[in-house]
């Protein structure tokens, strides 16, 4: 009874720890009860909690634990319990008819919230369960490899849906995985009802001579007239003391320039670093996970797909890459192109993402059963 005791109150010591930092984030008072998706959790949100929870205690949460616990206070049980950090293969996004399932595939780090508007505005009645990449240690002659990922998610699938037809969607980077998947599926005799990419990139090494000279001379002449501007604002300012570095992360900066990144080799230490989307000041973890996926997507190289894929293009499309439609033309055989509003990162949100909701289900609703 002590012991049950003794737990409840240290619970209530971390939910009251976690409502306060997450408070602040949010600009709200909290209590334990409370839903943090109702109380305006948006993906910048979750990430900011996470790394100021981390900062504070040495305890970095998985950044699906918002899909896990719906409340603080199942959040602080998890934590106290040493589960604020899940490996697990799938996360329930979705709830739904569990027999005809949709598996997706996350862009960066393995963060389904960027995509949680446009699958919960889905006209689908089935479940919808995110597939996380295993996270593996960083060793030169053991490299991550979207090949393994494949085996292990067919796997996981097949747990939860042991014969076909299969629908799989992936933005950004997870629509190779998705793509790698079907074809997986389909070697084994399997049917793939709906197979969706989602404004997917391919790394530097892919693109043709002319597509990346074509891409570097946007991204430095972007970065010049950005320099130029620095200078004029600086010109036309006070000076003032110089802000020190904050020293709350653990990941190294990005170094080099774009210009390298076609010329390295992914098994480098630091080619993650020499990649645009590379970002410091996040949780080991988290860190660690964004680090694999840049070097996996590095390793990867596209090959021929026959099967029926809808490829979901963003019109405003991603300052840092070549456009996604040009890119893959030549590896989809049986292809639909769709445009959707917004760029790279914005087709997922608010308007943006129910208007492609509606027409990835209307794609869905071609596999439903009469």
């Amino acid at each position: 009874m002590r012991r049950d005791l003794r737990r409840a109150d240290r619970q209530e010591q971390i939910g009251l720890h976690l409502a306060e930092i997450a408070g602040k984030v949010l600009k709200t008072s909290l209590s334990l009860q409370d839903d943090l998706w109702a109380r305006g959790l948006s993906v910048n949100r979750a990430l900011r909690i996470i790394a100021d929870y981390w900062r504070s205690t040495g305890t970095e949460l998985d950044v699906n634990i918002f899909f896990r616990c719906s409340s603080i206070a199942q959040m602080a049980e998890a934590i106290d319990r040493g589960l604020a950090y899940s490996e697990e293969k799938l996360v329930s996004i979705r709830h739904g008819e569990r027999d005809r399932p949709l598996f997706c595939y996350a862009g960066g780090a393995n963060c389904f919230i960027e995509m949680r508007d446009a699958i919960l505005a889905l006209p689908f009645t089935g479940a919808v369960y995110g597939l996380t990449v295993a996270q593996r240690p960083f060793h030169p002659h053991a490299l991550p490899t979207v090949e393994r990922e494949v085996r292990e998610a067919v796997v996981a699938i097949r747990r939860v849906q042991p014969l076909g037809p299969y629908r799989l969607l992936g933005f950004s980077f997870g629509g190779v995985f998705a793509l790698e998947v079907a074809r997986a599926l389909e070697a084994e005799g399997e049917k793939i009802d709906f197979l969706g990419m989602l404004d997917t990139p391919l790394s530097d090494h892919c693109i043709t001579p002319s597509q990346w000279l074509s891409l570097m001379g946007r991204i430095v002449c972007r970065q010049a007239v950005s320099r130029l501007s620095a200078v004029r604002r600086r010109r036309l300012q006070r000076p003032s003391a110089p802000h020190p570095p904050s020293g709350n992360g653990t990941s190294d900066g990005r170094k080099g320039h774009r210009l390298l990144l076609r010329f390295l080799s992914p098994a480098k230490p630091d080619y993650h670093l020499y990649n645009p989307q590379w970002t410091n000041g996040f949780p080991p973890q988290y860190s660690a996970m964004g680090a694999q996926i840049i070097r996996m997507k590095g390793l990867y190289r596209p090959r021929r797909y026959e099967g029926r894929t809808h490829f979901f293009t963003s019109i405003g499309g991603s300052p840092i890459d070549c456009s996604s439609r040009d890119v893959w033309v030549p590896y989809l055989g049986d292809v639909e192109w769709i445009e959707a509003n917004g760029t790279h990162l914005s087709m997922l949100v608010g308007r943006n993402g129910k208007a492609l909701a509606a027409m990835i289900g209307e794609r869905l609703a071609k596999t439903e059963p009469s």
